[in-house]
């Protein structure tokens, strides 16, 4: 039926605790059983709190509840299983969905490895134990004799406070859990070690294997080049401090934990770190520099962090000419803000590799099911069978490129994992940053993805939302048309201004008059156009095409169809016949009588000829959906790629008995640099050429209602004219002031995108090159910083069409008419922008010294 692209990773499961943020014995608990799991030591701890803990405190000062954090830290680290600490604590955060329908993605942290009946071993319920894969690096090396052979550690006496826990990783205690240390200590003959400054240097600078490592055991951290080494000073008194190391092992920077007590006796350690950190970055001809930077926790006080420094900085490297060798940092990176909602670049999560690859998914339908099998990745190290439902995963990135109706953009669906259901008795499937990730149980089994069409995903998604959807005439319309132009790739075709006019023309009309108080409508038959006349007019869209255009991409589609015009003999009527209804006698349209094919040499009496066909034969330009396709088809390309968009076209959408027509419905895939952003869905108002104001305040309304109940969503707004009218323009400033109310990201509720003709009906190229053609304001916004997204598109489009300055710009331009109470503050500023930036202003910094910079700024 179609075809699919679709990348396939194998990463590990991430599994998250749920804790009250004081609750050290569950902490040190799960840190134990992490340490049991492949790829446990990149397990979340997510903490719940409705008020912040002390050290915590600072940072937040109101902007958001304790429950908000904690959702945001579980939107950051998506985990595809939860375990409570305490049963409840789902429903504590209002998350009681994410308990799952089919298969439970939830426990508590007793029964997460705890012995089954009739067993005296304790299984891990979710993840691979490590057990595995400490066997498959004995099979592989660990049990030849080698000349160097690696050295190993354990901590002989683990304290209380969890230090070693998350430093170094300690097995759970227990008979039915004594063979994961077991199998530890047989592979790797570890040598029982002191929890002191002389284990870090072992393990940290010179490789001992610790109980951790195995965990990582096959898995290649993603880490940007520019993220540098990272030291992380923490109070392991403090369980809110374990909390941010533990975590920090899910984010892209180098790390090296330093317990406060030992910071001085590890100072030259840090220092020689910092030396061999502190090289020029290759390639780069303007002497900047790789640095290191050292982390407070928020447990530290002022007077340990400045002694820290103290006893660092000697030793250093002196400063460049481009900032220190080590940076200063005192804060904690918003990781539970949502995109764009806090940091200009906010934190990302580490991304693990371990394999991948591409396939193609071959699409079969059974009754109303779209189907389609892939063949699953998984460790090679791994038993075939196990207890735990999601023992590793699989997360596909699926791409149509416009090939097929078939839906592979979805909303995020990080909070509630229900809809869409897109697997066969595996439980909920994870929509978000890294694609579709599927929990996978067993080795060798195919995998079934379950499918949807685009229509039945956004009509689903609509109606999750309180409406009940119908697609109307122009959307079935417009369907049709999609279908025979091969989609939305199919639609340059007829992006062209004289072919649209033409084509509109020959669709015939309706011309309406008053006749006193009745309206009259008349009804124009179809009209032909010559062979000729339709060669000349595609011939001159070649030379604006690049050649990419012939007659026949045009008969082939059956946009137009070709006949013959004969002449009746009984009442002169010219007629029109397509070639499959040709006979040697014809019937005339307009007095319903036979009369026979003119057989002689009189080619006046025949003429060959076009017309449109199907859903091009509607009048009134297709009843809009020329203009809606054309949208369509412009947005889908913005970003210089196809299959960014899945769309539904012109639904009616009823709810509370009000009704309202949406031109189109469309989900945007995120900008193709920043996965972490959730699609965009946008709703579309599509007029055509018409003379005067098509644009009218009833639309507009509609517009308005759609965006209060879909905050954050893109309302788009075209003409198939080069330009908007003077009333037009009143009615979209209008909108676009009524849409810059502050939203909770910190942007403005509603983004709006204007398009004309010069999009619409574009060669394809670059929006860069059209506007650079067009020249005046459209040449000011060329560039890649106003092109390089749907966002900057949409804000330069609102500044060419209605020279109104971005929302960013009005903003900043608020801010700076704001006084500062004091010179050193930071302005208050309405919105969630505001308040991020007061929480993370932190306690003062010291002045910097000499080969020490100090980083106090906002993040």
């Amino acid at each position: 039926m179609a075809e699919l692209s679709a990348n396939i990773r194998l990463r590990p499961a991430r599994i998250a605790l749920l804790v009250s943020p004081g609750d050290r014995d569950s902490i040190l608990g799960f840190m134990r059983i992490s340490a049991c799991m492949w790829g446990g030591q990149y397990n979340p701890i997510i903490p719940v709190f409705r008020r912040p803990p002390k050290a915590w405190s600072a940072e937040f000062q109101g902007d958001k509840t304790g429950l908000e954090i904690a959702r945001g830290y579980i939107r950051f680290f998506e985990p595809d299983a939860f375990v409570e600490a305490k049963p409840g604590l789902l429903e504590t955060l209002g998350l009681q969905s994410l308990r799952g329908v089919i298969a439970d993605r939830t426990v508590t942290l007793d029964e997460l490895l705890a012995p089954e009946p009739h067993k005296s071993w304790a299984d891990l319920r979710f993840g691979l134990p490590i057990t595995d894969a400490v066997a498959d690096m004995y099979q592989r090396g660990e049990r030849f004799m080698q000349r160097n052979p690696a050295s190993a550690m354990v901590i002989d006496k683990p304290p209380s406070n969890g230090l070693a826990e998350a430093m170094f990783g300690v097995y759970p205690a227990g008979d039915d859990r004594a063979y994961f240390a077991s199998a530890y200590r047989d592979v790797f003959q570890p040598e029982p070690m002191s929890c002191d400054a002389v284990t870090w240097r072992r393990v940290y600078l010179k490789g001992t294997t610790m109980p951790l490592d195995p965990t990582s055991y096959r898995i290649d951290p993603e880490r940007p080049w520019h993220k540098d080494l990272k030291f992380f000073v923490f109070d392991p008194s403090k369980p809110t401090d374990l909390i941010d190391l533990w975590n920090l092992r899910g984010e892209p920077a180098p790390l090296l934990p330093v317990p406060i007590g030992w910071a001085t006796e590890l100072a030259p350690d840090i220092q020689k770190l910092c030396a061999a950190e502190y090289q020029p970055l290759e390639g780069n001809s303007h002497g900047v520099m790789h640095s290191a930077t050292v982390e407070f926790a928020r447990g530290i006080s002022d007077a340990e962090r400045q002694r820290t420094i103290e006893s660092i900085r000697l030793g250093l490297p002196p400063a460049g000419d481009h900032g220190g060798s080590l940076t200063v940092k005192h804060w904690r990176d918003r990781i539970w803000d949502a995109p764009g909602e806090g940091m200009m670049n906010g934190p990302s999560r580490l991304r693990l590799f371990v394999e991948e690859k591409q396939v193609t998914l071959e699409v079969s339908q059974a009754d109303d099911y779209l189907n389609a099998t892939y063949e699953p990745l998984r460790p090679r190290f791994a038993s075939r069978f196990g207890a735990a439902h999601v023992r590793w995963v699989n997360s596909l990135r699926v791409s149509n490129y416009g090939r097929s109706n078939i839906a592979t953009i979805y909303p995020y669906n990080t909070f509630d994992r229900s809809q869409p259901r897109l697997t066969l008795g595996l439980g909920e499937v994870l929509i978000g940053t890294e694609g579709w990730s599927i929990g996978q149980e067993y080795a060798g089994l195919s995998g079934t993805i379950q499918l949807e069409t685009q229509e039945k995903a956004i009509t689903g998604l609509l109606q999750r939302s309180g409406y009940r959807v119908s697609l109307s005439e122009p959307g079935h319309i417009a369907k049709q048309m999609l279908d025979q132009l091969g989609g939305l790739a199919g639609a340059h075709l007829i992006a062209d201004e004289e072919i649209l006019r033409t084509m509109n023309d020959m669709a015939g009309g309706i011309r309406r008059r008053r006749n006193g108080t009745e309206e009259i409508k008349e009804e124009f038959d179809p009209r032909s156009r010559s062979v000729r006349a339709w060669t000349e007019l595609v011939n001159k869209r070649k030379k604006r095409d690049y050649g990419r255009s012939d007659l026949e991409r045009f008969t082939k589609r059956n946009v137009i169809v070709l006949g013959l015009e004969t002449r009746c003999t009984n009442c002169l009527h010219v007629n029109w016949d397509p070639m499959d209804k040709m006979g040697y006698a014809l019937s005339c349209k307009r007095c319903l009588k036979e009369y026979p094919f003119p057989q002689g040499g009189d080619n006046g009496a025949r003429k060959w000829a076009y017309r449109v066909a199907g859903p091009f034969s509607v009048q009134d330009y297709a009843k809009g959906a020329y203009g809606a396709v054309l949208a369509l088809r412009a947005i889908d390309e913005l970003n210089h790629y196809m299959g960014s968009l899945n769309f539904v076209t012109a639904v009616q959408l009823e709810s509370d008995g009000r009704s309202i027509e949406a031109d189109y419905v469309a989900l945007h895939q995120p900008d193709s640099f920043d996965e972490r952003y959730d699609p965009d869905i946008i709703f579309g108002e599509a007029k055509s050429f018409g003379e005067g104001d098509t644009l009218k305040p009833k639309d507009v309304a509609r517009l308005q209602e759609l965006a209060l109940r879909f905050p954050e969503c893109y309302l788009a707004i075209s003409v198939l004219r080069q330009n908007f009218t003077e009333g037009e323009k009143i009615l979209l400033r209008r909108l676009v002031r009524w849409t810059r109310k502050v939203g909770q990201n910190g942007g403005p509720r509603n983004w709006v995108l204007l398009l004309t003709g010069h999009e619409l009906l574009r060669a394809h190229e670059p929006l860069s090159n059209t506007w650079k053609t067009i020249g005046g304001k459209h040449a000011e916004f060329a560039d890649f910083h106003h092109t390089r997204s749907l966002k900057t598109i949409a804000e330069a489009s609102v500044s060419i069409h209605l020279d109104l300055p971005s929302f960013s710009s009005e903003r900043h331009a608020a801010w700076n008419r704001r006084r500062r109470k004091r010179d050193n503050d930071f302005p208050r500023i309405p919105g969630q922008w505001g308040r991020m930036l007061q929480s993370v202003s932190g306690p003062t910094s010291t002045e910097p010294d000499e080969g020490i910079e100090i980083s106090s700024q906002d993040p």
